[in-house]
């Protein structure tokens, strides 16, 4: 299934984390997941949130960049073999997996 994605380009510094968070619980908007990678200088949140269109809206309200993105949303079985029974399947389809 396509979901939508955010991307929150985030400068690495001590509690830059909390203003999308915070932003976010006072918009309403649940967090269903994020990652969070990083650099010396910048870091790039990205997030699974239950209405992303709000969530863009009160991110950008709070001064931050995002960009948004339709990503591919897999249920791996809890297993072991599970992720690599799925990656087989993506790998028959010819498809590259950028990041999960």
């Amino acid at each position: 299934m396509k979901i939508h994605q955010l991307s929150v380009f985030l400068e690495n510094q001590a509690g830059r984390l909390k203003l999308p968070c915070h932003a976010l619980a006072e918009a309403g908007v649940d967090i269903r997941t994020l990652t969070l990678a990083d650099t010396q200088q910048f870091g790039i949140l990205r997030l699974i949130v239950d209405d992303w269109q709000k969530a863009k809206k009160a991110l950008e309200d709070a001064g931050l960049i995002v960009n948004v993105a339709e990503v591919a949303a897999v249920e791996v079985p809890d297993r072991p073999g599970g992720l690599d029974s799925v990656l087989d399947v993506i790998d028959e389809a010819g498809t590259n997996v950028e990041y999960m």
